[in-house]
């Protein structure tokens, strides 16, 4: 007869069973070697009150319970171990949702990780990610996350067209990861051992746009140095030059930088000696450059010139599997930039991956770097998530959305959980909840511990 938990416990560290409301059924015997839990202390007891105590952090059984799908994550426990965990609903043979397993593998090691990354592909992007921030921040590259299917082709044609020579250029919203992605791309070249220079064309003045750009030589102008000086342009000079905001380029320049592109010769403000350059040019704009030329204000030649390979950056809002992943990522940056130690609820996780995110990953990232250095407590709450944020989940979630078919109770007790939550995050206590939604007080103390304190 075949021994179910050997065979589970030879291919996971650890396994753990709870029913429909998160009670303990089964959990495996090493529990106790990474959480410093008694496996015998946890049956028929909820996870989550062990989640409160502070052995593991997030948690991840009750997303399981509330979105009835599969939900991954990084885990790190009070041992401090680190653990890729993975949450499966289970259903039974008439199609009732019965309650959750967790697979959780160690990943604390980092050969280990690799190894296991190897043997164990459906463990997916998520885990992926994780051993390229750690191995990005142990070589000081420039680390990609991400996981969904739209990033992970935009990665793989980066990787393609850093070994050739043509010119490409990144398109995209402002704030998509532009930026990262040229350095990325530079990093993948043969080039990756010389210069990268990112040249910002709209935060350059244009009076100094050219100067800075092909330089200058000794007395040009009034006030240039004495001895001259080369341009940005030449100092990429065997390596990389990434021109973003190309739009902004006055039309002067894009005749100058045609001529870099065409003949690879520069020519500096003052001189009338070409030099010899040899760059590979990544460009970028969030403006639709084929209208300007149509409007006389970018050229088309060089329109044509630059626009050899596109490659176009999605923007968050339509890769949203990435927001818990670049959350996570950035959270750990920050803490450990600041030396602060600092988690996220549940409950700011889900409003996060609500937002539409118009900024992007850098508005993100501004968000997670003001939530590290004003919180005072360990836990960051969804309070001190920007109201703006949770003006926008609000607003989006205003009457009641079907988009799949499910069980009457299950939809009724989803229709509960939103107006709980959205109540209590514009009034904040029982009493104004109670009035808002015309219930008792005792009956939006009981509806608010179900559904909303739980999860912080």
């Amino acid at each position: 007869m075949i021994d179910y938990e050997a065979v589970l416990g030879s291919l996971f560290d650890i396994v753990h069973v709870t029913d429909a409301q998160g009670r303990t059924l089964y959990c495996s015997k090493r529990y106790g070697e990474y959480f410093g839990i008694d496996p015998e202390e946890m049956m028929g007891k909820p996870i989550e009150d062990f989640y409160h105590m502070g052995y593991f952090s997030p948690t991840i059984t009750m997303r399981v319970i509330r979105d009835k799908k599969k939900v991954q994550t990084i885990q790190t426990t009070r041992q401090n171990r680190k653990l890729f965990v993975e949450g499966t609903p289970i259903w039974d043979k008439d199609g009732t949702f019965s309650g959750v397993v967790n697979t959780s593998i160690d990943i604390t090691d980092e050969e280990k990780l690799q190894q296991e990354l190897n043997e164990t592909k459906y463990i997916g992007t998520l885990y992926q990610s994780e051993i390229t921030k750690e191995r990005g921040r142990q070589k000081g590259n420039t680390c990609l996350i991400y996981r969904s299917t739209s990033m992970q082709q935009v990665t793989a044609m980066a990787e393609k067209l850093a070994q050739v020579e043509s010119s490409m250029i990144l398109l995209g919203e402002s704030g998509v990861g532009k930026g990262v992605l040229a350095k990325y791309i530079h990093e993948c070249s043969p080039r990756m051992d010389k210069p990268f220079v990112h040249i910002n064309c709209g935060a350059i003045p244009e009076t100094l746009l050219e100067s800075e750009l092909f330089g200058y030589e000794k007395g040009a102008f009034t006030g240039a140095d004495k001895d001259g000086k080369s341009g940005l342009i030449e100092k990429a000079n065997g390596g990389t030059l990434f021109l973003d905001e190309i739009g902004e380029l006055p039309l002067n320049l894009q005749v100058k930088l045609l001529t870099v592109l065409q003949d690879k010769m520069i020519t500096p403000v003052g001189s009338s000696i070409p030099r010899k350059v040899d760059v590979k040019l990544i460009t970028a704009t969030n403006q639709n450059l084929r209208q300007m030329v149509k409007e006389g204000k970018f050229r088309e030649d060089l329109y044509y010139r630059i626009h050899v390979v596109p490659l176009e950056i999605p923007p968050l809002r339509e890769r949203r599997e990435e927001i818990p992943v670049l959350v996570h990522y950035f959270l750990g940056v920050f803490s450990e930039r600041y030396s602060l130690d600092r988690q996220l609820s549940d409950a700011c996780y889900r409003i996060l991956e609500e937002y539409d995110w118009p900024g992007n990953v850098r508005e993100l990232e501004n968000v997670v770097e003001r939530l590290v250095v004003t919180s005072h407590d360990e836990w960051i709450t969804p309070a001190q998530i920007p109201r703006y944020i949770h003006n926008q989940e609000s607003s989006a979630n205003n009457g009641v959305k079907v988009d799949r078919v499910m069980q009457m109770q299950d939809a009724m007790e989803e229709v509960e959980r939103q107006l709980m939550q959205h109540a209590y995050d514009l009034h904040k206590t029982t009493t104004k909840v109670a009035e808002a939604l015309g219930i008792s007080q005792p009956s939006a103390s009981r509806k608010l511990r179900k559904w909303v304190f739980q999860r912080e």
